[in-house]
């Protein structure tokens, strides 16, 4: 299966659509979801048919009046392709780069270090 990438913007519309439920959301719906980004109800249009064209929501077009949509890959796909792209782009695909940048930049927590420990193991 391809990775779908999605814009900064397109994330936004993404996250409303997964956090909808499984009835789907109408275009009104998402917008209103929206608002607080500031765009128009025009830029949510583009920004939801430029999703679908990507494979990335589908749309529900039995509903009369008012097309349903619905996310058609999962938040966790898209954050792995994500990763993968930031991973290729910035660390020439180096998984061990990336993670010790990370972990050097950030200033792990105890806790967050135990866990990051635990996975490693667990790779083992």
């Amino acid at each position: 299966m391809e990775d779908i990438r999605i814009s900064d913007s397109e994330w936004a519309v993404m996250k409303v659509l997964w956090q909808g439920g499984s009835e789907g959301m109408s275009l009104k719906e998402i917008d209103e979801a929206i608002i607080s980004q500031g765009w128009s109800y025009t830029t949510v249009r583009t920004m939801v048919g430029r999703l679908t064209e990507k494979g990335a929501i589908r749309a529900d077009k039995s509903h009369k009046g008012s097309f349903k949509y619905y996310p058609a890959v999962s938040e966790e796909r898209c954050r792995r392709a994500e990763v993968k792209n930031l991973m290729e782009k910035l660390f020439d695909g180096s998984a061990k780069l990336m993670v010790s940048s990370l972990v050097r930049d950030k200033g792990l927590t105890e806790e967050e270090e135990r866990t990051l420990l635990e996975i490693i193991e667990k790779m083992e």
